[in-house]
C-alpha cells in the first residue's frame, strides 16, 4: 500500500510536491559545477530536494555522494564520515573500494570496523590524527577519484552547520575552502538543519566560505500546491476534505512541509469519508501530544528569561524585543539582556529569523506555549 503521507525522513516520489523551480536550479548548478549552500528552517525539505535532484540527474553520467555529518564532533569525524561516503558511493564493487583506499591513502593506514548500530555493516577505520596533512589527503579525495575515473562528483553535506561547533572552527574551515575551491571536477552542496547557523558561515566577507557559491533559499511551499497534492491524496483513499480545510492545516504548521504531511495523516486516521472541523482539532491535538515531550527536553534547561521570550515571540511579537514596552510586559530584563536572549535562543536553535523579524524555528512550539 502506498503510503498516503510521508514524514520523518526524506520525501520521495509521488509524496513530493512542487519546488519545480529550485529542483530545475539545483540540477543546473549541479551541471554547471557550481557549489550551492542551501538555507531554510528545520522540515522545510532541504534533503528530500537534494536526493530528488539526485535521483533525477543519476543516468547524467556524474557520481553523487551523499553524507550526513550531524555526528560529527571534530575535523577528524568529518573527515572519516567524508572518506568512507567517497570511497562507498563511487566504488561498484569492494575489490575497487579497497583499490582505490590503497591508490589514494597509502600513507594512512586504513581498517574495518562494524558500523554503529548497524551490525551487519562495514565502515572504514582511517584512524586519523589531527595532522593537517591526514586531513588535508582526505580532503582532496574527491578530486583524484574525479581525475582517475575521468568523472564530474558531486558531494552533497547534509547538517553541514556542525563544522561551525567544532574547536577552532575557524582553521578547519580555511581548510575546507582552500581544498575545495581548487578542485576543478568536484561540485559540493552544502545544507543543514539550522538556518541561523548555515548563514553564518558565510554572512561576511572574512568567513572563509563568503561567496564559495550560490545561496538557494527555499520558501514556503504555497497554498495551491497543498492543495491539489493534499485533496489528491485524500480522495485516492475515498475521503473527501474541503480547500478550506486544507488551508487550516498549513496555516495551523505555518506551511512547514514536514509537519503538514504529519498533520494530514492524522486528520486521516481520525476522520471518516468526510473530513470535519472535529478532524482537524484532533490532528492538530495529536501534533502538539507527539512533540511535547521533545518541547519539554528543549526548555527545561531555559532560564526564566529566555522563556518568557520564547512565550513574547508564541504571543505574536516578532520585532522590538529592546523596547521598554515590551520589556516590561515580558519581563525581558533590560535592552541588553533582550539582545543577548534572543542570540542565545537563535544560537540554540529555538528561534529563526526571516525578513528581519524573530520567530519560533518550530511552529508546533508556539502551539504548545499558547496551550492553556
Amino acid at each position: 500500500m502506498e503510503q498516503l503521507f510521508v514524514f520523518g525522513k526524506p520525501v520521495e516520489g509521488m509524496s513530493f510536491t512542487d519546488r519545480e523551480q529550485e529542483s530545475a536550479r539545483l540540477s543546473a548548478n549541479f551541471t554547471a559545477g557550481i557549489n550551492t549552500f542551501i538555507i531554510s528552517p528545520r522540515r522545510w525539505g532541504k534533503t528530500s530536494l537534494v536526493k530528488k535532484v539526485i535521483s533525477d540527474n543519476k543516468d547524467g553520467g556524474r557520481l553523487y555522494v551523499f553524507m550526513d555529518v550531524f555526528k560529527a564532533k571534530t575535523p577528524s569525524d568529518f573527515c572519516e564520515i567524508l572518506a568512507n561516503a567517497v570511497f562507498k558511493q563511487t566504488s561498484t564493487a569492494l575489490d575497487e573500494l579497497w583499490e582505490s583506499v590503497k591508490s589514494f591513502l597509502e600513507r594512512i593506514n586504513v581498517g574495518l570496523r562494524l558500523a554503529p548500530d548497524q551490525q551487519s555493516k562495514l565502515d572504514l577505520d582511517f584512524g586519523l590524527s589531527k595532522e593537517t596533512t591526514s586531513l588535508e589527503a582526505i580532503l582532496s579525495l574527491p578530486q583524484k577519484i574525479a581525475e582517475k575515473k575521468n568523472v564530474e562528483i558531486v558531494v552533497c553535506i547534509d547538517e553541514f552547520q556542525q563544522i561551525a561547533l567544532f574547536e577552532d572552527s575557524l582553521t578547519f574551515q580555511k581548510m575546507l575552502r582552500g581544498v575545495w575551491q581548487n578542485q576543478k571536477n568536484v561540485t559540493y552542496c552544502l545544507f543543514g538543519s539550522k538556518k541561523h547557523m548555515m548563514e553564518g558561515l558565510f554572512d561576511e566577507e572574512t568567513k572563509p566560505f563568503f561567496k564559495f557559491g550560490d545561496i538557494l533559499y527555499l520558501n514556503r511551499i504555497p497554498l495551491p500546491y497543498w492543495r491539489d497534492f493534499i485533496t489528491g491524496k485524500f480522495s485516492s483513499a475515498g475521503k473527501n476534505i474541503s480547500e478550506e480545510q486544507i488551508e487550516e492545516i498549513c496555516r495551523a504548521v505555518d506551511y512547514n512541509s514536514s509537519y503538514v504531511q504529519q498533520l494530514c495523516w492524522y486528520v486521516f486516521l481520525f476522520s471518516s469519508d468526510t473530513i470535519t472541523e472535529e478532524d482537524v482539532q484532533k490532528g492538530i491535538e495529536e501534533l502538539i501530544v507527539q512533540n511535547t515531550a521533545l518541547f519539554e527536553s528543549r526548555t527545561e534547561v531555559l532560564t526564566p528569561v529566555q522563556m518568557r521570550f520564547l512565550m513574547a515571540v508564541a504571543s505574536g511579537v516578532h520585532d522590538g524585543f529592546s523596547t521598554s514596552a515590551i520589556i516590561s510586559k515580558y519581563k525581558l530584563g533590560s535592552s541588553a539582556s533582550s539582545v543577548a536572549t534572543r542570540k542565545a535562543l537563535l544560537d540554540k536553535g529555538l528561534l529563526a529569523m526571516e525578513s528581519g523579524k524573530t520567530f519560533l524555528a518550530d511552529p508546533i512550539m508556539g502551539l504548545w506555549l499558547r496551550q492553556p
